[in-house]
């Protein structure tokens, strides 16, 4: 269109007033008409095309102003010109309107597939977007959770490297433990051989001869006890075959009895029977006599009534005339009772049948109702319980997720306070070397300056008793300590209370180290004392003192009891002890530790002879037995947690050989240790002891020296006591340090593995949850999917049947109840009357038969005489028979009877056999008893030996004992070593993947984000997933120019497609107004001619409108508004003005 502007939508033009104008226009044509005459048609001029073919309305004016303008030079025309004239501008105008139509319906569709076209490249700069913003996140998080897992991987690897690192600590010192076990075990078996070889030489020292006759003795003896016992054995079983056969005689007497009884029964029924046919036969007797009388009778001429007789039968014929029609009507009453009774019995039959299907249909229905219920009640109580579960998941899984965010929090603190526990370690470690080197320097110092200092030989020589002296002679001590420790020297020197073995085991010259006198055991005993105040102190007793007395004490009963094992106060002969005492096999100084917690982990480890012995064997295994309640061996125990002792004393070493030979002292003494409470109160604490021993014997031993050798001396002495004591201060911090960093270590780990654990946790919960969820939907899905009201209408339906039934049930056993009785009733009848027929029968019988004797002939009564004695030849047939019977039966009981007997013989005779088989095992008994006598006395002879053959059979199962320890402690060296191997591969392996881990974090950690955006990659091959996420967000951006160009074409394109359909529907509103207008015009010059060219111009000014709202609203709903025409038609004089106007909203343009 000419005047159409690319920029933006403009008014096409002025809205105008149609009435208005229309009004103007009827007024200037009125004032035409009364000029001139016929006037022009507005028509002529609004059907005309524009002259600069642009929009009709854009122009200088409306169309109706150019109607009335044309209107106003328009010349007169006839009436069929303006009617040719109209139809042609009808038909001109029905071609544009459908040109106009064509072109809009064109210019619609390519909007729309314009629209389209936007619609998916916008949708596709969207989707970009999104994929970008996706990418981006997904590439960030993927390099997040490679690192936290890589973060995770390195801390786990390093908890594992440390944890391995420990297990190999501990497989080293395990090889070190198990190879001092191997030697312990074969010094063990060393000496388990020299004790087999010591007792089986002491058993052959007391006579082999004697022994094998002692040993034959006891063996003649106990293979008598064993034939004995056999001989019992054998009697036993025969006697139990004896009560057996005694059993089954009993047996075999009650069978015999019982068949007695079954024959006596059988007698009886035959006798019962004989006693009938003997009463049949004597019946038979009598009528044969009766039969008799009557011929006699006949034949001598006896006189008869018969009037009687007749008159007789006559009666009886009457009565039983009677009798028979009362029985006919009872039978017939019977037989109809009894049918109504079968047909009563087969209702109730059937009603009954009804009944129990009905009730079977009803207990199926039960049944079938029940499952129902009791799997709706099963499945509800799953889906609650699964509801309850997925809801106590999830609040799981979030409690779980909660810990591990903290514990994770927890974790990084722990780690900065490790680092700082490490700082601080190394820092009092290395204080720690330097005061140490400095106390190793001035000991150095010291043993040089010592080396050429000599010792003071006498004292000892003198050992323990020098030290008593020194301590009873010095005023340093306070009067108690003097004078105890004058007593205890004055115990020592054998001058007080001198025991009776003094002189054999008491050696007064300790110059021998091993003596229990010697300054070397003195200072040996300082490191048992320790663990004695640790045994009070964890039961809860105060520290004892030491006791001068005590210590002197404790060393004379070391030199009895390293001679003979045993405690002195056993001896007979003296002892030293003032308390209680304690004796154990030890030597040398105490290397085990002062905690009885410590012995209770070596006992359970089987360490019991190790460094901790003698407390784990005096202590620790008895008060195991105590704490149990057996208090048969916890003596050593009881003496320590004593709360009545209130000082000790203590001594290791052995005395003198004394060469008693006896057989308690029988070889070289031993070293022994013993501990002595005493009751009294101590002397010196353990720490004031222990420095008044060694101070003593470092001046026994460096006694000699120049005097500025003893200044400088003490000098260095001074100063080794301040350095020490400040090495104590540093390794008090150190010892905090280590165990503050210790406790970091722990904590760390604790921390990690509480992470670790957390995570794991969390995992599971999420899994769980997961679980849990579908485990409800399954639950809700089986819920919903039970029908309970199909079985419980089938149940309803099934007791309403069976109801019906029932009461058909009982109007049938009603029905039978009352037959039953009337057929009872009738049947009592039947019987009366039958019974009454049968007397009535037997009646006329007998006077029928009377009758017939008195009139029969002799003939006739010779016959019955000779059946009657035929009847009696056949009754004593009979009885014949029965008697035959009967004397069977008597023989069946006689022989009952014999059996019976012989029974009882059998079973006294078990009887008496069982009684002579328990003499027998009596008398047996009697040869084991007198075995057992001569055995107990073999074996008392024999007594002198069993203590050596005992001492022989434990020394060698002790060496057994030995040998298979070794092996075992070969074994577990073995695989000890197995062990280190193993860790040392383990913590290289580990080392290994732990810098593989810290390599994968380095690379992680050095990836540049933004970079790796940019291009796509982070130049790392190995991080395959993470690039894979770049690759993705970098294809995102290459893709968005294109598609962004995209879209701007097809906003172009649409923004032109809306721009040609705007003015397609702009020019078919134009051609619709002026089809309109010419179909007007034509119609009032045409009013009955072409009768279808109406309806066309009908049919297109209601298209028209109908194009246009459905353009106006639909297509171009992004590009403008509605358009609306309006005409109005005015007749004036009989003279038609159409006043035809458009108006139009604006049209509005987006602005490129």
């Amino acid at each position: 269109m000419a005047n159409y502007s690319p920029q933006h939508f403009e008014p096409r033009a002025k809205a105008v007033n149609v009435k208005g104008v229309a009004n103007r226009a009827v007024a200037t044509v009125l004032t035409a008409g009364l000029i001139a005459q016929p006037l022009m048609s507005p028509l002529a001029a609004i059907a005309a095309p524009s002259t600069d073919n642009g929009d009709s309305v854009q122009g200088g004016g409306s169309s109706v102003e150019n109607t009335v303008a044309a209107g106003n030079q328009a010349v007169v025309k006839t009436a069929a010109q303006l009617a040719e004239e109209s139809a042609k501008q009808l038909k001109d105008a029905q071609a544009a309107y459908d040109a106009a139509q064509k072109k809009a319906d064109a210019a619609g569709q390519s909007q729309k597939q314009a629209q389209q076209q936007k619609n998916q490249a916008s949708q596709a700069v969207t989707d970009n977007a999104a994929e970008q913003n996706e990418a981006e996140a997904a590439a960030l998080q993927e390099k997040i959770d490679e690192l936290k897992a890589a973060v995770d991987k390195a801390e786990q690897q390093q908890k594992k490297l440390g944890d391995l690192n420990d297990q190999l600590d501990q497989a080293n010192k395990s090889v070190e433990d198990k190879t001092q076990a191997l030697k312990d075990a074969k010094a063990k078996q060393d000496e388990a051989k020299k004790a087999l070889d010591d007792a089986q030489a002491k058993l052959e020292a007391m006579g082999m001869d004697e022994y094998e006759a002692a040993k034959k003795a006891v063996e003649d003896a106990q293979a008598k006890l064993n034939a004995a016992n056999a001989d019992v054995k054998t009697a036993e079983g025969e006697l139990d075959a004896a009560k057996t056969a005694a059993d089954n005689a009993e047996q075999a007497k009650s069978d015999a009895e019982s068949a007695l009884t079954t024959a006596q029964a059988k007698k009886q029924e035959t006798a019962n029977a004989l006693a009938a046919a003997t009463t049949a036969c004597g019946n038979a007797q009598d009528k044969l006599n009766d039969a008799q009388k009557a011929l006699d009778a006949a034949i001598s001429g006896t006189g008869i009534d018969l009037k009687a007789l007749e008159a007789a039968k006559e009666a009886a014929a009457g009565e039983l005339k009677d009798a028979q029609t009362e029985l006919d009507a009872a039978k017939a009453a019977d037989a109809t009772a009894q049918t109504n009774l079968q047909a009563a019995q087969t209702d109730a039959s059937a009603a009954q049948e009804k009944v129990n299907a009905a009730n079977a249909a009803v207990s199926s229905a039960q049944t079938a109702y029940d499952e129902a219920n009791g799997k709706l009640g099963d499945l509800t109580s799953k889906y609650n319980t699964a509801k309850a579960a997925y809801e106590q998941a999830q609040q799981t899984e979030a409690d779980k997720k909660t810990e591990y965010d903290r514990l994770a929090e927890v974790a990084k603190q722990k780690k900065s306070a490790l680092e700082n526990a490490t700082s601080d370690y190394n820092k009092a470690n290395d204080e720690y070397n330097t005061a140490s080197a400095n106390v190793k320097a001035l000991e150095q110092q010291i043993s040089e300056l010592k080396a050429n200092m000599t010792v003071d030989t006498d004292a000892v020589k003198a050992g323990l008793l020098g030290f008593m002296n020194h301590i009873a002679s010095s005023t340093s001590f306070t009067a108690a300590q003097r004078a105890n420790a004058s007593d205890a020297a004055k115990l020592l020197d054998g001058s007080a209370s001198k025991a009776a073995w003094y002189d054999d085991y008491v050696n007064l010259d300790a110059s021998d180290a091993d003596n229990a006198f010697s300054l070397v055991n003195l200072q040996n005993t300082l490191t048992y004392m320790n663990a004695v105040n640790g045994i009070r102190r964890a039961n809860g007793l105060s520290d004892m003192k030491v006791s001068i007395v005590s210590m002197a004490q404790s060393a004379l009963d070391v030199c009895y009891s390293s001679n003979v094992w045993d405690h002195a106060g056993n001896s007979g002969e003296g002892f030293y002890m003032s308390y209680n005492e304690n004796l154990a096999g030890r030597a040398g100084a105490y290397k085990g530790s002062d905690n009885p917690k410590d012995w209770e982990i070596s006992f359970d480890n089987g360490d019991k002879y190790g460094d901790d012995w003698p407390f784990i064997g005096w202590y620790t295994a008895e008060k195991r037995d105590y704490d149990r309640g057996d208090y048969s061996n916890t003596g050593h125990y009881e003496n320590f947690i004593d709360s009545g002792a209130n000082s000790f004393g203590f001594a290791v070493g052995y005395g003198k050989d004394g060469n008693r030979s006896t057989p308690e002292d029988d070889g070289a003494p031993s070293s022994v240790s013993i501990y002595q409470g005493n009751w009294a109160e101590g002397d010196f604490t353990v720490d004031e002891f222990k420095n008044l021993v060694n101070t003593y014997v470092d001046s026994v031993y460096h006694a000699g020296g120049t005097a500025a050798q003893k200044a400088q001396l003490a000098q260095l002495q001074d100063q080794l006591a301040a350095a020490r004591k400040a090495l104590d201060v540093k390794n008090d911090a150190l010892g905090s340090a280590e165990s503050s960093l210790d406790a970091a270590k722990s904590a760390a780990n604790e921390a990690n593995g509480n992470v670790a654990a957390a995570k794991s946790d969390y995992e599971a919960a999420q899994e769980a949850t997961a679980i849990a969820k579908a485990a409800y939907g399954a639950a809700d899905v089986n819920l919903k999917n039970v029908d309970i009201e199909t079985p419980r209408a089938n149940l309803n339906a099934a007791k309403d049947e069976a109801t019906v039934a029932q009461a058909a049930l009982d109007d049938a056993n009603s029905k039978l109840t009352e037959c039953q009785t009337n057929a009872s009733k009738a049947s009592a009848r039947k019987a009366k009357a039958q019974g009454d027929y049968d007397t009535a029968k037997t009646k006329s019988d007998k006077a029928n038969e009377a009758y017939d004797n008195a009139t029969a002939s002799v003939k006739d009564l010779t016959a019955k005489r000779d059946a009657a004695n035929a009847n009696l030849a056949s009754k004593q047939g009979a009885l014949d028979g029965t008697k035959k019977a009967d004397d069977a039966a008597q023989a069946g009981v006689d022989k009952a009877q014999a059996a019976g007997a012989h029974a009882a013989t059998a079973l006294s005779d078990a009887k008496q056999a069982v009684a002579a088989k328990t003499q027998a095992v009596s008398d047996a008994q009697a040869k084991v008893k007198a075995a057992e006598g001569e055995l107990a006395r073999a074996n008392k002879a024999f007594e002198r030996f069993a203590g050596a053959q005992k001492a022989v059979d434990d020394a060698t199962a002790a060496y057994d004992a030995a040998v298979a320890g070794v092996a075992d402690a070969q074994k577990q060296l073995e695989a000890a070593n197995k062990a280190v191997v193993d860790a040392n591969f383990d913590i290289i392996k580990a080392k290994a993947e732990l810098a593989g881990d810290e390599a994968l974090k380095a690379d992680l950690e050095a990836v540049d984000h933004k970079a790796s955006l940019a291009t796509g990659t982070t130049g790392n091959d190995k991080l395959t997933k993470l690039n894979a996420a770049y690759a993705r967000y970098k294809s995102a951006v290459d893709a968005a120019a294109g598609l962004k160009t995209a879209l701007s074409d097809a906003d172009a394109k649409l923004s032109d497609a809306n721009d040609a359909y705007a003015a397609a529907l702009a020019e078919l509103g134009d051609a619709k107004d002026a089809l309109a207008a010419a179909q007007a015009e034509y119609d009032k010059y045409h009013p009955k001619a072409e009768p279808q060219a109406k309806p066309q111009v009908t049919q297109a000014a209601a298209k028209a409108p109908a194009a246009k709202k459905k353009a106006a609203s639909g297509a171009l709903a992004q590009t403008g508004d509605n358009s609306a025409l309006a005409g109005e038609v005015f007749v004036i004089g009989g003279i038609t003005l159409v006043a035809a106007g458009v108006t139009l909203s604006d049209r509005r343009r987006k602005q490129m």
